[in-house]
């Protein structure tokens, strides 16, 4: 799990003390900076130098919040259940940049990378922060957790889309999550055959439009039973888990992140990529839409 001292992170650590298997290890990662951001912003200059910054007590500074955040965070592990010996501290000077140097660590045999939606940024009305949009769009393994805010609920919304993506999202969940407290719902949405039709003239006739979303039904439930049975081998219960498909809908994503609003789900589990995927693309255009729609919950995006 990435730390940076920000709110975020600090939710993050909350977030996983509630919805993670206690069998799961952490490490907490942090990059530190040798200087400054806006350091990096401009080349060496020789009056720069002159002026003398006090950058020695800036980086102890920096070090004793970030040790006193660590001490934070696996205190809050450690409340909720993780034992102190499975939670681990890193923190490397950078050498790359944040994210560059997360990228690095991430391909260390981690099974999930979590990061923060936003970080210790100070610019409003920013739903997505610029590490977390850079590793979404580079990294395809681990599947990234990018936490989001108010994280009140342990019910969890698994978008089924017939992907193998969307299997590996049930898989993923299934290991990862905790089966006694944790509520999942199946969702797959079906959108009419006229979502994309131009003009004014109807094309395709109500009995068209009908048949379409019955073929897509009976098409997608036996995907949905199978989720089911691997939920319940995993040890979830058969009350807590549910699905429901939902029809008529102009917009996938948007109906998946409604659905999620409506229902008090506050984590949205879903593939990288659905059944169109195109190997130049790291994510998919719908999966990047619920990115985007969906800036409170948090979001499993599963390679």
């Amino acid at each position: 799990m990435t730390i940076d001292g920000s709110e975020r992170s600090f939710d993050a650590s909350v977030y996983l003390g509630k919805m993670l298997s206690k069998q799961a290890e952490i490490v907490l990662f942090h990059v530190m900076a040798e200087v400054p951001d806006a350091f990096r912003d401009v080349s060496a200059d020789p009056l720069t130098e002159k002026e003398n910054y006090p950058l020695s007590i800036w980086k102890t500074s920096q070090k004793e919040v970030i040790d006193e955040f660590m001490t934070i965070a696996c205190d809050i592990l450690t409340a909720s259940g993780f034992p102190k010996e499975a939670i681990f501290v890193k923190t490397p000077t950078m050498r790359s940049g944040v994210a560059r140097d997360i990228l690095i660590e991430s391909k260390q045999n981690y099974d999930i990378l979590v990061v923060g939606r936003t970080g210790i940024s100070k610019i409003e009305n920013i739903t997505l922060g610029s590490v977390a949009s850079k590793l979404i769009d580079v990294v395809d393994h681990p599947p990234i957790i990018v936490v989001g805010e108010n994280i009140k609920s342990k019910k969890i919304l698994i978008a089924i889309d017939g992907s193998p993506g969307s299997m590996n999202a049930v898989r993923f969940a299934a290991a990862l999550l905790d089966p006694v407290e944790c509520e999942i719902l199946l969702c797959h949405v079906i959108r009419p055959l006229s979502v994309q039709q131009m003009g004014a003239k109807e094309l395709f006739a109500p009995k068209h439009e009908a048949n379409w979303i019955a073929a897509n039904q009976r098409k997608i439930v036996p995907m949905i039973n199978k989720a089911k049975r691997h939920l319940a081998e995993a040890g979830f219960a058969e009350a807590k888990i549910s699905s429901e498909i939902l029809t008529y809908q102009t917009s996938r994503a948007a109906a998946i992140v409604q659905a999620a609003t409506k229902g008090g789900y506050d984590t949205i589990v879903f593939g990288r990529q659905g059944l169109t995927s195109v190997r130049k693309f790291k994510i998919g255009r719908v999966s990047r839409k619920i990115l985007h729609y969906a800036f409170r919950p948090t979001l499993w995006i599963v390679g």
